[in-house]
């Protein structure tokens, strides 16, 4: 099975991913595509317009902090042809609240409880999604510019893909690798380490609120032998509570600033990432 769609960028500077979703056999809805979430999301909106009621309801951890989540259920949600369900999802005010910070309509956030069946290619220069079970070939693979390496995941509560990543020539440090973040992000551990200088920024928007942090700039940041030089990075303290519920120690976030310069295929069945810098 292959399915392969566009995707939009919403946002300035710093944007997220968006993919047209089908959930309960309509659509298409503008999902954020969100590797750094363990449960997809619904608008309080679209779960209204799917007559999808909620069952209960928890709290829930973003990188702002604390979110209420209603819990609910669709029978399926699907991407193309690809297609997970039934499945839990959670409904939250907060997506709304992040479209009117990007200044776009986002439906819900598609995240790990329906990308994890899959093989997720994405092509930020042609901005298309791939997403492929069973035997297919990732392109570019052998080639020289095409980097491989394990990831594994964080625990079942959260679980975050971590990959090994080396700044500034040292290493490892363990970073997630978050197609949901729009910045690349450091501890401030990380930065002291590295001694790296900050300046004030504007707050970030993230689930649960606001995040203060401040801005600064690496020499380098590489995973395996896949490589960016004069890197922008944020700093921010939330990865401390995020390693926490995780499970697992958290150096950074991989984002969307990093990203961008690789064709990126994450195969979760297989725990393997390939980077392939884009021509």
């Amino acid at each position: 099975m292959l399915a392969e769609v566009g995707f939009r960028l919403a946002g300035a500077e710093n944007p997220l991913i968006l993919i047209p979703t089908r959930a309960n056999g309509r659509g298409p809805y503008e999902f954020i595509l969100d590797t750094g979430a363990g449960m997809s999301l619904l608008s309080p909106r679209l779960a209204d317009e799917l007559s999808i009621g909620a069952s209960g309801s928890r709290e829930g951890r973003g990188a702002g902090g604390r979110v209420q989540v209603s819990m609910a259920r669709v029978d399926s949600l699907a991407v193309g042809d690809a297609r997970g369900g039934p499945m839990p999802v959670g409904i939250t005010a907060d997506v709304d609240r992040i479209g009117t910070a990007v200044g776009h309509r986002i439906d819900g956030d598609l995240g790990y409880d329906f990308l994890k069946a899959f093989r997720l290619t994405l092509d930020y220069r042609r901005r298309v999604v791939r997403l492929a079970q069973g035997a297919y070939e990732v392109a570019g693979a052998g080639h020289a510019t095409h980097v491989e390496v394990p990831f594994r995941l964080a625990g079942p509560v959260k679980p975050l893909v971590l990959v090994s990543a080396f700044v500034n020539g040292r290493g490892p440090h363990a970073f997630v690798l978050d197609t949901g973040a729009s910045a690349t992000v450091l501890s401030p551990d990380l930065a002291a380490t590295l001694h790296i200088e900050t300046l004030a920024a504007e707050p970030m928007t993230g689930v649960g609120g606001m995040l203060q942090a401040t801005v600064g700039r690496v020499g380098s940041l590489a995973v395996g032998g896949a490589h960016l030089h004069d890197v922008s990075v944020m700093v921010a303290d939330f990865l401390a509570d995020l390693g926490r519920i995780a499970g697992a120690p958290l150096d950074g976030i991989l984002g969307y600033n990093f990203l961008r310069h690789f064709r990126v295929t994450l195969d979760y069945p297989n725990g393997v990432l390939w980077l392939m810098k884009s021509g």
